[in-house]
């Protein structure tokens, strides 16, 4: 992959977290006080996020994956606990 399909890369999964973001919040009125609890201790990520975007380094695209595999995983949660 070259710089700009890095870049462009991690711009697409920016945008997925913003999503997953959007989508948590909705999810999160509903929600326990613990999964509300763990949100806000999660959501400032996507911050950390945003300024990995703006590199191109091996270490920051290993990184964004986990970063939006954390949140995958916590909404998969919030929902499962909302239907449960």
């Amino acid at each position: 992959m070259n710089e700009q399909q890095v870049r462009e890369w991690m711009n697409e999964n920016l945008g997925r977290l913003k999503m997953l973001r959007d989508e948590i919040r909705v999810d999160i009125h509903l929600a326990s006080m613990e999964a509300r609890d763990k949100w806000k201790e999660l959501e400032p990520v996507l911050h950390d996020a945003e300024k990995l975007a703006e590199d191109v380094s091996d270490v920051s695209r290993r990184a964004m994956e986990e970063l939006v595999e954390k949140f995958r995983h916590f909404r998969e949660s919030v929902k499962h606990h909302r239907q449960g």
